[in-house]
């Protein structure tokens, strides 16, 4: 009996080895036995090495994890929001109502907001293949309140009659209702309402620009720029009169050569290469003898490409310097700036000013979507009078963050934010960061 028993036990056993050691269980088919029945379904084997141990599913690792599911639930909006610009190409679609069909040319509605006039609405109109030339024309206006207007017009030439030089005309008008001002340079108060002014300005510009390469990625241009300006006291806290250029009208001619080193391999999406450039000044008025001045500027610019291209870091150092001629002085509105549309990004518009400015940027660029990628920056700078003024101690610094809509051969606009001692900055623009235009006052940086 005992030797059947064993013999039982024994069978049952290797029964339960046979199981677990193979992946799946057969049955022996019967004569009463269906076709579905024939076969049973395998039963999945969990593995051990999957299973989370007692410590892994405690209250501890829960507590390690929570920020990543955190991040997971902010993010699902713009994960969801990707897809769907994906799969309707948003911007491509935007572009087909205010393009021409080869996308050469088109008229499309412009907003800014925290601009150089203080944001606005309008309308730009351009074409970048005039008479199937290659020439490229822009006309643009922008109306901001309280009662603020800018208007421009250029015209560019890549190949004069076929030669190696360039030609490019730039027309502005400006007519500033409530600019800002704050006295004292560097040493302005920290608070900004403490040390805020209001001026008014007009100015009509126009310059013309012939270039040509030298050899390689170096190029030399010349600038011929003449302006007419008034600017007086604004509504609320005026801007002190014994600032230069407050309540007197200034006509005045300028000439700026320039030397370009320019390696990178786009101009709207760089991810690699060099920007270096550097300018003189001389600005002489011809309407009286109150102004007269002179000024450089030295700009370096690195883009380094990382994981082939994916992610861009950009280095940047910028410096500017004004010097009267003559003990004669300069207008406070062609003081150099640093503020958010020069740079320092975390500033509100006209809160540093100086005959001199140094500037550092720090920013990595990263992919969101096909045609927009993300950027996080800081900008550390600082205004001065003179070099001996400069002091590490007295660095602005601001932090933030943006997107950026932009093709290899086109720029839609930027949106960014960023915060410094003064408080948070909304900064959404139809231009590249760091594109010196005419005058100082809208966009020296």
């Amino acid at each position: 009996m005992s030797k059947h028993i064993l013999l039982v036990l024994i069978m049952v056993f290797s029964t339960s080895s046979c199981a677990s050691a193979g992946p799946e269980i057969r049955q022996t088919p019967s004569s009463s036995s269906t076709k579905a029945e024939d076969q049973v379904k395998p039963i999945p084997v969990s593995s051990d090495e999957n299973r989370p141990t007692d410590e892994e599913d405690g209250l501890f690792y829960r507590l390690l994890a929570a920020p990543e599911y955190l991040w997971n639930g902010i993010t699902y909006p713009i994960k969801k929001m990707s897809i769907f610009y994906e799969q309707v190409d948003l911007l491509e679609r935007a572009l087909d109502v205010f393009l021409n069909e080869e996308r050469t040319g088109g008229i499309f509605p412009r907003f800014e907001f925290g601009g150089a006039i203080g944001g606005g609405i309008g309308l730009t109109a351009f074409h970048n293949n005039l008479f199937h030339n290659k020439k490229q024309v822009r006309a643009s206006y922008l109306f901001g309140i309280p009662d603020n207007h800018a208007g421009e017009f250029s015209f560019k030439d890549p190949a004069v009659f076929g030669s190696l030089f360039t030609f490019e005309a730039n027309l502005l008008g400006l007519d500033v209702d409530r600019g800002r001002f704050f006295p004292g340079g560097n040493k302005a108060p920290k608070k900004r309402n403490n040390g805020r002014t209001n001026f008014e300005l007009d100015e009509v510009s126009g310059d013309m620009k012939i270039g040509r390469q030298i050899v390689g990625d170096l190029r030399a241009a010349f600038q011929g720029r003449v302006f007419t300006a008034e600017g007086k006291g604004g509504k609320g806290r005026d801007i002190p009169s014994t600032i230069p250029g407050v309540n007197s009208s200034l006509t005045a001619l300028e000439f700026v050569p320039q030397l370009t080193y320019d390696s990178r391999d786009s101009p709207f999406r760089p991810s690699q290469g060099w920007l270096l450039d550097a300018t003189f000044s001389y600005t002489n008025q011809v309407n009286g003898n109150e102004f007269q001045y002179i000024g450089y500027t030295a700009e370096v610019q690195r883009y380094f490409s990382v994981f082939r291209g994916n992610r861009v870091l950009l280095l940047r150092a910028y410096i500017a310097k004004l010097d009267s001629v003559n003990d004669r002085s300069i207008p406070f509105y062609e003081l150099n700036q640093l503020d958010r549309n020069h740079g320092l990004r975390g500033y509100e518009r006209g809160r540093w000013l100086d005959e001199g400015a140094l500037l550092f940027n720090a920013e990595w660029r990263y992919p969101v979507w096909a045609q927009t990628e993300g950027s996080l920056f800081v900008d550390a700078g600082q205004v001065f009078n003179d070099y001996r003024d400069l002091n590490t101690r007295t660095f602005r610094v601001s932090i933030g963050t943006g997107l950026r809509f932009v093709t290899k051969e086109n720029f839609a606009f930027r949106v960014q934010v960023a915060g410094s001692e003064d408080g948070v900055e909304l900064l959404l623009k139809g231009d590249v960061e760091f594109q010196r235009k005419r005058g100082t006052f809208l966009g020296g940086l």
